[in-house]
């Protein structure tokens, strides 16, 4: 039924893509959100690889974050805190986009990834956008969210530009 990558339509305000499903090569189709937040820079599970220090941090700017609400950090909290609950909300987003996938089509997978997004903590905001970081003869890519994106050729032009080489 899913014969290439289908995505919602992107909600600007939010820095998340919601539930999508991607084909890839074997021809199986993953079932995936965007991101949810890990407390931890090796965090693959819900405390694996976590260390106190570290996460005591994480949930200390999250928390402010949260009080503090700029860019409508409650809601985003909210929504991706439901994406964990698979009969529910996650079930519901898939079926937005193939009506005609049944809820024994979803098979729960151990598959993850980190996604890079940063937050200023000066600010307590997400990043929205790419941040470059020039070092004297070296230029730094942070918060490179979509690892399509920057695979582009039009992204790479794009860097060289910022860099000043050639």
């Amino acid at each position: 039924m899913v014969r290439a990558n289908i995505y919602p339509a992107p909600d600007i305000d939010q820095p998340f893509l919601g539930v999508y499903l991607t084909r890839v090569a074997s021809g199986e189709v993953y079932a995936g959100t965007t991101a949810i937040s890990a407390l931890g820079r090796e965090n693959y599970g819900i405390l694996q690889g976590a260390q106190f220090g570290e996460t005591l941090n994480i949930v200390f700017e999250i928390a402010g974050m949260y009080l503090a609400n700029h860019q409508n950090f409650r809601q985003l909290v909210y929504t991706e805190l439901l994406k964990y609950r698979k009969k529910n909300f996650f079930f519901a987003a898939v079926r937005k986009l193939m009506p005609e996938l049944g809820y024994d089509y979803l098979i729960v997978s151990d598959k993850v990834g980190i996604r890079p997004q940063l937050i200023n903590v000066r600010e307590k905001k997400l990043e929205m956008d790419y941040v470059l970081e020039k070092i004297s003869d070296s230029l730094h890519v942070l918060n490179a969210i979509l690892s399509a994106f920057t695979s582009s050729l039009a992204f790479a032009e794009w860097i060289v530009d910022q860099s000043e080489i050639g």
